[in-house]
């Protein structure tokens, strides 16, 4: 089993930080990381994964020391990451979720990918694995409902049925 996960605002709450990101000042972003906390749930789902031997991939629109700063800081174990600079395409195109799947053990049909935005649910669709709407994190509501999600979940705990 493999759990694909889109990282900000479906793991951590990174909206502190959004528009320092967007005028990519990362130096500030990177000394902000101690306040973008995970969602309510996370850790402790994260932890559940790896207890129960589920690969655990980010794929992420972020550079990759983005990426490892949040992981390092906030101690997860994650086996692949998928970040910026990794794919030449990028979501909604399913080039990254399909990357993350190469470097898994784990085949399509058996692959969840956790996003919350329509362009992560796309991109899951069309890589063929079961997309998961993370309302949780999300501020388009509407549109990600209209991207087709397999699963929409309110909260992280909702996750759990999946496992």
């Amino acid at each position: 089993m493999l759990f694909i996960f889109d990282l900000d605002q479906t793991l951590v709450d990174s909206n502190k930080a959004s528009g320092l990101r967007k005028n990519r000042q990362w130096s500030k972003v990177y000394s902000m990381i101690p306040e973008l906390m995970p969602f309510c749930g996370v850790n402790d789902f994260l932890s559940t994964l790896n207890r129960r031997g589920a690969e655990i991939a980010i794929v992420t629109s972020s550079p990759r020391p983005y990426c490892e700063r949040i992981i390092s800081y906030w101690g997860w174990t994650i086996n692949i990451t998928v970040c910026y600079h990794d794919t030449r395409k990028h979501k909604p195109d399913p080039e990254p979720i399909l990357l993350a799947l190469q470097k898994s053990r784990c085949s399509a049909e058996k692959t969840f990918a956790v996003g919350d935005t329509p362009g992560d649910i796309i991109a899951a669709n069309r890589a063929g694995v079961l997309s998961v709407a993370a309302l949780w994190g999300s501020d388009q509501w509407d549109e990600l409902l209209a991207a087709n999600p397999g699963v929409v979940c309110q909260t992280v705990s909702d996750l759990c049925f999946l496992i």
